[in-house]
């Protein structure tokens, strides 16, 4: 064998080698949990201070809405499902938009998956109707197999967004009832529940980065 086919060789078998010293490796790294997550663990100022202690077996419980299908809709949509959370109005100018746009992004990205669904909550429910979700829905493109946009009592909505969520602050000015015409939810923050109703993960919706995160931890949700 000519010197030039021996160092080919040399080569070829240091390449192998190496290939099998990053699969070993790879084999021998822990597999990246997600963390659960509980009141205790979230900015104090996103947490009602009845929760702010609890610090285990927090979920995020049940709900009666109704869908952008015209369909009274309760937790029983997302059993045994992977659920990411939104809380958005159809006429916002600004953060919703992007945020349902990021969000069409991991629509397309589980297209097939019938273990997630998405629930994008309005916090105008006095203008967002059934008719005019639905027409939202067929502008952007959602697929209610994958995503409902839901609406119903405003008192429910944003209890749900503070007690049972935390993605949303209490109003810090005049004290107001919640709900109320003097209270006003407007967040960008997204929510990440695996299907036992716990928290899983939260992101910015407004941030294609973390969406990216957001679709990467849905996938160590799914086992894929």
């Amino acid at each position: 064998m000519s010197t030039r086919w021996k160092i080919i060789a040399v080569i070829f078998l240091l390449s192998a080698l190496l290939g099998v010293f990053v699969f070993a490796l790879k084999l021998n790294q822990p597999k990246r949990v997600l963390p659960i997550i509980n009141p205790s663990q979230i900015n104090p100022q996103l947490v009602d201070p009845d929760f702010q202690r609890t610090g285990r077996g927090h979920r995020v419980g049940n709900f009666d809405l109704i869908d952008h299908l015209g369909n009274s809709v309760d937790s029983s949509l997302v059993t045994n499902r992977i659920r990411i959370v939104e809380f958005f109005f159809t006429t916002c100018p600004s953060i919703c938009k992007v945020m349902n746009d990021e969000l069409l992004r991991v629509q397309e990205a589980f297209a097939n998956e019938d273990r997630l669904m998405i629930l994008s909550h309005t916090v105008m429910p006095e203008v967002d109707d059934v008719e005019t979700l639905a027409a939202y829905a067929s502008d952007k493109g959602i697929d209610a197999n994958r995503w409902r946009l839901l609406t119903g009592e405003k008192t429910e909505i944003y209890r749900m967004a503070r007690e049972a969520y935390f993605v949303a602050p209490e109003p810090k000015d005049e004290p107001v009832t919640q709900g109320d015409d003097h209270d006003f939810i407007h967040t960008e923050n997204i929510a990440l529940v695996d299907e036992r109703g716990r928290l899983r993960g939260f992101y910015d919706g407004t941030d294609s980065e973390e969406i990216n995160q957001l679709m990467e931890d849905v996938r160590l949700l799914l086992g894929d």
